[in-house]
């Protein structure tokens, strides 16, 4: 009875402490998934001001090819990124929207995102390249220098020069975000 009564008197301790353990780890969990939650509702849109675009990668397949330009938070608070937005080609120092603009792109599905200061998100274009049956050079009038991303909710614009391409017959838009294990290649 004596060994018994201090197996007990160990194992009660023992008991608890786990217990007591398991339960703060469990609240711990509790109370911050939340407050996370609840953050994305308080977290503003970002804005054209608080964002800086630059071509990232570039990638040809058949018929067509995929141009990811990172998106970098340059504000000194978070902000959510997301939503499809407007394009305009950027010509001789003019803007001009483009012609025909397809939401989605091939084989990536950007999701919307909360950008911390100085952290990135993306955009993908998806060029059509294949769609003219004639084969012929594209005149220069349809030549553009750059583009402008006019974000969605009249929340300002990204302009990213210095990225040349030929006004396309069909062109796909990802949303702005990011996706769980996208990289920039």
């Amino acid at each position: 009875m004596v060994k018994n009564f201090r197996l007990h008197a160990f194992t009660r301790p023992i008991l608890v402490l786990s217990l007591l353990s398991t339960a703060l780890t469990v609240t711990q969990f509790e109370f911050v998934q939340p407050a996370v939650g609840s953050m994305k509702n308080h977290v503003q849109a970002c804005i054209g001001t608080n964002l800086v675009g630059q071509f990232a990668y570039s990638n040809d397949y058949a018929g067509g090819a995929l141009m990811t330009v990172a998106v970098v938070n340059v504000g000194e608070a978070a902000c959510r990124l997301g939503g499809y937005p407007k394009l305009l080609g950027i010509r001789r120092g003019h803007e001009y929207a483009f012609k025909d603009v397809k939401h989605g792109t091939q084989g990536s599905s950007l999701r919307p995102t909360i950008l911390a200061p100085r952290q990135s998100g993306a955009f993908i274009l998806d060029i059509s390249l294949g769609c003219n049956a004639n084969v012929t050079p594209t005149p220069v009038a349809d030549r553009y220098s750059g583009f402008v991303i006019v974000l969605p909710g009249r929340n300002g614009h990204v302009r990213i020069d210095g990225i040349h391409l030929d006004e396309p017959c069909e062109l796909g838009e990802s949303q702005l975000g990011w996706l769980h294990g996208f990289v920039f290649d």
